[in-house]
């Protein structure tokens, strides 16, 4: 009617050119079952097709849709939505960007109908809590049973094919008043609620609940007897007289568990400008006041126009109280994980049936249904596992060692074992192993795409700067002079900061290709969601692989150097600890690597193994570089004992005195005479003999001293 009056009249006194063609999906272009729905409508949207200009769709799809309609605050003026209720375009309306993306045409509100004529024969009032309606109908139905007549005393429509609105609306009677929020699933006022549900299907009769919202249809639009039915739970619309609809009961009086459910009308963002102009003509029209009394009220139908309820003659044809008492209104949640997911209906009401009407106990389905919707977060909450708080725990302990382990570095009976970097490197060193461990607190807490990079960032640049001195010292100490390494010894901390700036911008440049956060869902039987941190963009992976590279590029670099210097005995044993941990790194890099593409039973074993290879990484790197030196495993100090000794010895026999040593051996040949060249030469073979003992136990020193001069 709407679509024929705006072509045939309104376009015409206005001069537009524009006509409207409805297109309605019927059972032979779509599916016939609820359930498919949103994939259908979504469907037509994910095709960017430019032949539909309009879409008129169910509310709890807004956030899902949201992304392929125009903002409508962009093209509708203040007097257009004049009148609408702003409660409704956020809950209903709006996109997860928050903008307005559909306009309620008219609104559902679930509405319980009394029987009257029953009511007014047993001198009963229309029933404002649920508690009154049972005795209510307790009363009545006992009563007409003694003159052989039955009645249906309840009718929600909980069946198999239907109840997630009833049973969601039924929940939502049981808050504190009709400000508050929906209760959470597995809270006190859920399980309240579910428990009193129960309690009404025993006594009110389970065969009330299974009837179809065909049966109770019949009877409000008159085409049964009517004395068939006492309270019935529908949706407003025309009915027949001996009904007197009100607004649902809640728990305590004044408080309804009403839900409302508008059908918007939204315009395509993919269409061309002139079609956008065009379809925002028809909105306008649709929007209006007019047309919404016209054809909306008179229809029998509720607008999410509330001026229009203070029009007397709109109240004499709907009734206005069911507004009235149902308002603040409450909404089914249109979030994308919950109501406009087709298959969480099912879930939703089929998870509640096994305590409904079966024996599950209630927190165990309240639990289950909890978990289709959940997603878990690692935490040192010990509700779900006690794992997070055991490795964090863990962690603390790990970090306090580490920190305080540099007090070893200024202690003076250790300060010869850490002669291969100066303090203030081993300071470095020890920082990044900090940060490298650090990354494990962001495994904590909500996900996020900045908590992805920071994590990635905290991973590399505290291995580079664990690493980075060593690095650099062995390319000082490369077996051949050249420029690069004297460059380096006189330059190490600017080396230190390139890198590190270096390492630091590449992660950066994740921020230009952010990670998304995949939501993981476990085995069927766990029903447990979690979310993982996913590089789907090609540049980012690209970027993500070129830093791995970068990480292997140092490590093979320093292996090679560790090759060419692996005999040189000051840093003998430096370089063999230092080759130990790099392979720790290869390793710790694979298994994190391997680790993010697995798809894990539990979220827990997914973090509890991420946490396991950090500090593996970090603290296999700080043992082997920096902690080993303090065991008695790291040179021997006997042997360096052992070597003052001999040099004491040497000292005192005077065989240390290197000049008349080389005097005595270099002047033989250069201070003889023919008459006395055999005694000069015997003198000359006893200094030459003499030196040779001397050259050996200073190269023995030398050896236990690692030095070579």
């Amino acid at each position: 009617m709407i679509v024929n009056e705006f072509n045939n009249v309104y376009a015409v006194e206005k001069g537009l050119n524009i006509r409207v063609e409805l297109e309605i999906l019927t059972p032979e272009t779509s599916s016939t079952v609820i359930e498919n729905y949103g994939t259908t409508i979504e469907s037509f949207l994910k095709k960017r097709s430019k032949r539909n200009d309009i879409y008129f769709y169910y509310s709890a799809y807004s956030r899902k849709y949201g992304e392929h309609f125009i903002d409508l605050r962009k093209y509708l003026s203040e007097e257009d939505l004049q009148g609408y209720d702003e409660d409704i375009f956020r809950e209903a309306c709006t996109s997860t960007d928050g903008k307005l993306v559909g306009l309620p045409i008219y609104i559902y509100i679930t509405t319980l109908y009394s029987n009257q004529t029953l009511l007014t024969k047993y001198g009963k009032d229309i029933p404002k809590t649920w508690d009154e309606l049972m005795s209510t109908s307790k009363y009545i139905y006992d009563e007409e049973k003694k003159q052989n007549n039955t009645i249906i005393r309840y009718h929600s429509s909980i069946n198999d094919y239907n109840g997630s609105m009833s049973l969601f609306e039924f929940i939502n009677s049981f808050r504190e008043s009709n400000e508050s929020p929906q209760p959470e699933i597995r809270s006190k006022t859920t399980v309240k609620a579910l428990e009193k549900l129960k309690e009404m299907k025993d006594e009110i009769g389970e065969e009330i609940f299974k009837e179809s919202d065909d049966d109770a249809m019949f009877a409000l639009y008159g085409m049964e007897s009517p004395n068939t039915y006492l309270f019935s739970r529908f949706f407003f619309t025309f009915y027949d007289p001996s009904f007197t609809p009100s607004a649902l009961p809640g728990a305590k009086e004044g408080v309804s568990g009403t839900i409302v459910i508008p059908n918007n009308i939204a315009v395509s963002k993919y269409i061309d400008d002139d079609r956008k102009e065009a379809a925002i003509e028809f909105v306008k029209f649709v929007a209006s006041k007019d047309v919404q009394k016209r054809f909306i009220i008179n229809g029998f139908m509720y607008s999410a126009n509330m001026d229009l309820y203070e029009n007397e003659e709109v109240c004499s044809v709907l009734n206005c109280d069911v507004v009235r008492n149902s308002y603040p209104f409450s909404f089914m949640s249109n979030d994308i994980k919950f109501f406009c997911d087709d298959n969480y209906h099912i879930k939703y009401r089929n998870t509640i049936f096994k305590y409904l009407y079966g024996n599950e106990p209630i927190d165990k389905v309240l639990k289950e249904l909890d978990d289709v919707t959940r997603v878990y977060k690692y935490s040192t909450d010990t509700e779900v596992s006690n794992v997070g708080l055991t490795m964090f725990i863990i962690f603390l302990v790990c970090i306090t060692i580490v920190f305080l382990s540099l007090i070893f570095v200024f202690i003076k009976p250790f300060e010869k074992r850490f002669k291969f970097l100066s303090k203030d490197l081993w300071v470095i060193t020890t920082l990044g192993s900090l940060i490298l461990m650090s990354s494990v607190l962001t495994l904590y807490g909500n996900a996020s795409s900045s908590i992805c990079q920071l994590r990635t960032t905290l991973i590399n640049v505290g291995f580079v700067l664990s690493v980075c001195p060593s690095f650099l010292k062995l390319i000082i100490n490369f077996p051949e002079s050249n420029k690069i390494s004297s460059w380096i010894q006189k330059n190490v901390y600017y080396c230190i900061l390139i890198i590190v700036v270096l390492t630091a911008g590449l992660n950066g440049l994740l921020a230009i290709s952010p990670y998304t956060l995949k939501e993981d869902r476990t085995t069927d039987e766990l029903k447990i969601n979690y979310k993982k941190c996913v590089m789907n963009k090609t540049f980012g992976s690209i970027l993500y692989y070129l830093i791995q590279c970068y990480d292997i590029l140092i490590i093979l670099l320093s292996l090679l150097l560790i090759f060419m210097e692996w005999n040189l005995k000051r840093t003998s044993l430096d370089v063999k600890y230092l080759a130990t941990a790099l392979f720790m790194d290869i390793l710790s890099l694979i298994l994190l690597n391997i680790i993010d593409k697995i798809k894990f039973s539990t979220f827990v074993i997914y973090n509890a193994l991420l946490t396991i290879t950090i500090l593996f990484f970090s603290i296999s790197n700080h043992v082997f570089i920096y902690f080993i030196r303090i065991l008695p495993i790291f040179g021997n100090d006997g042997e360096l004992e052992e070597s003052r000794k001999i040099l004491g010895k040497v000292s005192n026999s005077g065989m240390i005195d290197s000049k008349k040593a080389s005097a005595v051996f270099t002047s033989s040949n250069h201070s003889t005479s023919k008459n006395s060249r055999n005694d000069r030469t015997a003198g000359s073979h006893t200094s030459s003999t003499q030196g040779s003992k001397i050259a050996s136990i200073t190269n023995k020193i030398m050896s236990y001293h690692n030095q070579t001069s």
